[in-house]
């Protein structure tokens, strides 16, 4: 385990005038936690679906500032920075599923919603989490409401709306590495009918390592540089009807991610050895300046409209754009000489438009809705690939506008749902949940690169499936609720990421399947104990996996639906207090995951295989005691946190395990509620 050590100050003032409530920091307890990972408002101890969630003061408190970080808090999940090195990207597994790659012509398989908003691309998801109501990271297939590309889970993120009240919150972190962090809410009400909020921000931090043979390097290895904002505006001309209109804005400009490279056969082609590295993996011996940072900037606008039509009957309406774009690569051999190098730039366009109609009597809780989805975009890279190395005669350093090729790929999706879900309760404290989903993707590709022939693959193909899912909940006594639950899940197919074999590879492999079994166990015991644990069996078939295949004259590399997988765990979670100021939160992961069936010719992957990014354990313990000094309160906290080994490609090779890992932190907080500053040492 690699140990470090690093301060962080953190302040956090409110102020509060004029109209409304004063805004102060609440003593913390545990109470009735509400969710809405079903598009509805419900008690999370009633909602038969293992979900963990983090409200605004959880994630201030944890210290977390961005999605990436939520992995130590949620039992079965990893969320790491693939994506040709760029920290903006956001790669999340759940129980042994999920994505690694961010080109156009994959999709992700867990899928990510800010607001009920569809995310479509994993790079530029990692957002920062300042400014939020509540995430909730929901485990298992959500095929019936969250819709397609929801494999393995989904994470849904709320932010703060206004509420009427005229109220500033300051924040600034400073620490060491430079790290520099300030964030803003405001808001108050323009109308009796219109209030608005701002929010925005800054992040920066020094690098954890330099380009050693770059004089003036764009950016240090690690280093972070981001700026974002958002505004809404609450519409509400007349009792039942609020319409909130939102825009923000994310950029960054920061250092590649650090990677280091092992050379493991002297004797290859490039005639690199290990010799060749630097001593410090966190350093670079790469000339080439363009690869030292990675940009990637967003912009969405959203509109919902919320319509309670009576007391029974309401209706939303959700519209969005997103754009992304983004610039990055990494210097594969980390040495001076061009020898591999994938310089690359992509965008995505994405707009969303979803209906809910929705319901309730004393028996039935319903909703109908539909859902259309159209994505535009492309990656481009250029690249060089020296198989002779130094020896094919061209000089060590090559200029980019002589790279050996450029791989282009463009994708236009659309993609239609219509879904509908009920709760029925079928006698005292029995409920049955029963739902389904029509979902029609279609997708045109095309696929160019230097030595095709003709110049582009051109693709279209067409996927259509029916899911759903089924559960039983029983209370079994006040604010104890067991569950068992079936749910179905799809994954859209695709095109090969990086169809380096010729035009004759490009072309579509199938959805994936998720068969999942639950049974689960919840309580919300008041404010001293709160627990969910569930136990839970899921079934991958047609799994898209990047397989080698044997021909005539060697292997080639292919994405085709060649494996099944599955996955069986537990994951228990919960919290305890005592009235001594006393608090334990605890998350604990438990998988067996393994390839259990792969198509013949297939070579590299074998039944047995672990599948990638699924570690058998993640273990997280988080004490705190809180006080009162003077009318203050001081909180110290502990977070202990374990991820255990696990394999970076679904290729069980010693070269691609990952080592687990350890993580702690301690920090100690003074509040005063009644002004609303905070002062954090972590």
């Amino acid at each position: 385990m690699k140990s470090s050590l690093g301060l962080t100050i953190l302040v956090i003032v409110g102020l509060a005038t004029g109209i409304g409530e004063q805004h102060v920091f609440a003593e913390e307890e545990l109470e009735e936690l509400v969710v809405t990972a079903r598009k509805r408002v419900e008690q999370l101890s009633e909602v038969p679906v293992s979900i963990t969630t983090f409200n605004s003061e959880s994630i201030l408190d944890k210290g977390v500032t961005e999605l990436n970080q939520l992995e130590k808090f949620a039992p079965n999940t990893v969320q790491t920075n693939f994506g040709q090195g760029s920290s903006g990207h956001a790669s999340v597994f759940m129980r042994g599923i999920g994505l690694q790659d961010h080109i156009i012509t994959t999709d992700p398989a867990v899928g990510i919603y800010v607001d009920g908003v569809y995310l479509g691309r994993n790079m530029g998801a990692n957002l920062d989490l300042v400014n939020l109501e509540r995430v909730e990271v929901v485990r298992g297939p959500q095929g019936t409401l969250s819709g397609r590309n929801t494999l393995g889970g989904a994470l849904n993120i709320i932010t703060r709306q206004p509420t009427g009240a005229t109220h500033v919150d300051l924040q600034a972190r400073v620490g060491t590495l430079g790290r520099l962090n300030g964030h803003i809410y405001a808001e108050t009400r323009l109308t009796d009918i219109v209030s608005v909020s701002f929010s925005g921000g800054y992040k920066s931090r020094d690098g954890i390592g330099r380009a050693l043979n770059i004089r003036h390097a764009e950016a240090e290895i690690g280093q972070i540089n981001q700026l974002f904002g958002r505004g809404v505006a609450v519409f509400q001309p007349f009792d039942g009807l609020e319409i909130v209109g939102s825009m923000d804005v994310a950029k960054a400009r920061q250092g590649v991610s650090p990677h280091t490279v092992f050379v493991f056969n002297p004797a290859n082609s490039f005639g690199l050895s290990q010799a060749d590295q630097p001593l410090n993996p966190d350093d670079t011996y790469s000339l080439n300046n363009d690869l030292m940072s990675t940009e990637d900037e967003t912009v969405s606008h959203s509109i919902v409209a919320n319509w309670l039509l009576s007391d029974l009957l309401s209706v939303k309406l959700i519209v969005a754009r997103r754009s992304m774009w983004f610039e990055g690569g990494l210097d594969n051999e980390k040495v001076g000489p061009t020898l591999i190098e994938f310089p690359e730039r992509g965008e995505a366009v994405q707009d969303t438009l979803e209906l809910q109609l929705s319901g309730a009597t004393e028996s039935i809780d319903w909703i109908l809705g539909t859902f259309a989805f159209r994505e535009d975009g492309f990656n481009d890279s250029p690249f060089v690939f020296r198989s002779n190395g130094l020896n094919d005669g061209r000089p060590a350093q090559i200029p980019q506008s002589e790279f050996d090729g450029r791989l282009y790929l463009q994708q236009k999706t659309t993609s239609l749902g219509v879904f509908g879900h009920a709760d029925i309760s079928l006698r005292e404290r029995w409920t049955l949940g029963v739902g389904t989903r029509t979902t029609f993707d279609d997708k045109d590709a095309i696929g160019s690169l230097h030595y095709f022939s003709p110049p582009e693959a051109q693709r279209s193909d067409s996927w259509s499936d029916i899911t759903g899912d089924v559960s039983l909940r029983h209370e079994i006594a006040n604010s104890w609720n067991v569950y068992a639950s079936y749910a179905r899940g799809y994954q859209a197919g695709g095109y090969p990421p990086r169809p380096f074999g010729g035009p004759d590879t490009f072309v579509a492999f199938d959805p994936t399947y998720a068969d999942s079994f639950e049974f689960g166990i919840k309580s919300d015991s008041g404010q001293s104990f709160a627990m969910s644990m569930s136990l839970f069996h899921v079934k991958y078939t047609d799994l898209a996996v990047q397989t080698n295949n044997l021909v005539a004259d060697g292997f080639l590399t292919l994405v085709q639906n060649a494996a099944e997988s599955r996955a069986t765990g537990l994951e228990l979670e919960g919290s305890l207090s005592s009235a001594n100021g006393f608090e334990l939160e605890f998350a604990l992961g438990l998988i067996d995951s393994e390839i259990t069936d792969v198509n013949e010719r297939v070579i590299g992957i074998r039944p047995g295989d672990k599948p990638a990014l699924t570690p058998q354990i993640t273990i997280s313990l988080v004490p705190s005691f809180r006080w009162q000094i003077s009318g203050y309160t001081m909180i110290a906290r502990i977070q202990a946190y374990r991820r255990g080994e696990m394999f970076g490609q679904v290729i069980n090779h010693d070269l691609n395990v990952m080592p687990s890992v350890e993580h702690a932190s301690a920090s100690l907080s003074l509040k005063d509620a009644n002004s609303g500053w905070e002062l954090q040492l972590y």
